[in-house]
């Protein structure tokens, strides 16, 4: 964990987000994201979300991998999917890498449903991305992402 916890930091849940990269441990985002088949980079840095009043104050509820300012990987715990639990961590991360004045970015094949979120997050599709591993409204691929101050 960086720093001392903001009342921005707490929800109505006592959910938290701590930020975890080396050398603090980051096993919890790790396991979270493999037992849900996503790749761990080397060289991410993690945030987790957790309950602190729950029985196990460190059990990732959510993890996110993040690489430089793009968004490798983002998991719930399967039992706890469809609470918004990756909206607020999705949203904490977005705050915290526009902080350092950067732009998350994020590249998925968004369904209906994940593109309202993300727009409600404030981003947008980004059209100007010159990267080839980008499709950019080709229907099937992913898509490049990018969020903006709103």
């Amino acid at each position: 964990m960086t720093g001392p916890l903001s009342s921005d930091d707490m929800t109505a849940a006592d959910m938290v987000v701590f930020r975890l990269s080396p050398p603090a441990a980051p096993e919890p985002a790790i396991d979270l994201l493999r037992r849900c088949a996503l790749e761990v980079p080397a060289d991410a840095c993690f945030y987790v979300l957790v309950d602190v009043a729950a029985e196990d104050p460190h059990r990732a509820l959510a993890a996110a991998a993040v690489t430089g300012n793009r968004l490798t990987g983002l998991a719930v715990e399967p039992g706890l999917r469809r609470q918004g639990l990756a909206t607020r961590l999705l949203g904490d991360v977005r705050r915290t890498v526009h902080a350092r004045g950067e732009v998350l970015e994020l590249c998925t094949n968004a369904d209906a449903q994940l593109t309202k979120m993300l727009r409600r997050l404030g981003f947008t599709v980004d059209t100007e991305a010159l990267n080839s591993n980008y499709a950019h409204g080709t229907v099937g691929l992913p898509v490049h992402w990018s969020s903006r101050d709103t």
